[in-house]
């Protein structure tokens, strides 16, 4: 359990498994918008162990993580990642990602091809029409959040803290807004030469088997898996069948 520290003071917690053993490809697992490492992928490191090294990072602004940043961006966290893994001197590594984090890591094989040895991107958002980007903001408010959906706002409190996570969303929706503007197009994905595994689950509210599926045609290395009766929420995720998929990627790229 450890931070690191990035150039404008934010600091960036993470933890690793099995890092002594050098001997073991490095596996970088990510948590989506609004989630932490407290709660997502920690239950895959036991069965993953035995053949990675396992890094979780919390993204910056989230979980045990801190954002000196006026605003929260896509690429800062990126900066971020590889930041965190240059002073590991983690060169290469295999990377899963659930929803932001999945887009993530389609921007690091973007930015740097030559470290991601093969990435799977589990219930990732990429087409981000002015619709779906109206729908999100229009759930990403800490007071609506608070009144209708009490549980999950209790979970963000317990991820995030009590005050920080009303300020994470506002700026989770403002990145939100800008996604359609700035971020990753069908050219530059036509351009990522990495190995990816996109993961969709069946009944996802965010990302539908449509989009999915264009998405994983255009990667270059693209491959689709979709998981029965799973929804977007990291939490309706189950080992079977994306664990034994997962590990026969990464073996095999």
């Amino acid at each position: 359990m450890s931070t690191w520290k990035a150039d404008d003071g934010s600091e960036i917690y993470f933890e690793s498994f099995g890092s002594k053993d050098k001997s073991k490809p490095a596996l970088i697992l990510l948590p989506g918008l609004l989630g932490a490492i407290r709660t997502q992928w920690r239950n895959f490191v036991q069965p993953l162990n035995n053949e990675f090294r396992i890094l979780l990072i919390d993204l910056r602004g989230h979980g045990k993580s801190t954002n000196e940043a006026e605003n929260l961006r896509p690429e800062k966290m990126v900066e971020d990642i590889f930041g965190l893994l240059d002073d590991l001197k983690i060169n290469q590594f295999h990377l899963m990602g659930y929803s932001l984090g999945g887009y993530l890591g389609l921007l690091m094989a973007y930015q740097e091809p030559i470290r991601v040895k093969s990435l799977i991107a589990h219930a990732t958002k990429f087409y981000w029409t002015e619709e779906a980007i109206q729908r999100m903001n229009s759930q990403l408010d800490p007071d609506i959040m608070a009144e209708k959906v009490p549980t999950y706002a209790d979970l963000l409190v317990q991820d995030h803290g009590a005050r920080q996570w009303r300020f994470l969303v506002r700026q989770a929706a403002e990145m939100i807004h800008d996604m359609k503007a700035n971020g990753l197009t069908e050219a530059m994905a036509q351009n990522i030469q990495v190995p990816t595994l996109v993961s969709v689950g069946e009944k996802d509210e965010l990302v539908n088997i449509v989009e999915a599926q264009r998405l994983s045609s255009i990667l270059p290395k693209g491959e689709l898996i979709v998981l029965p009766g799973v929804r977007h929420p990291f939490q309706t995720l189950r080992f079977m069948p994306l664990l034994p998929m997962a590990q026969h990627f990464f073996i095999n790229s």
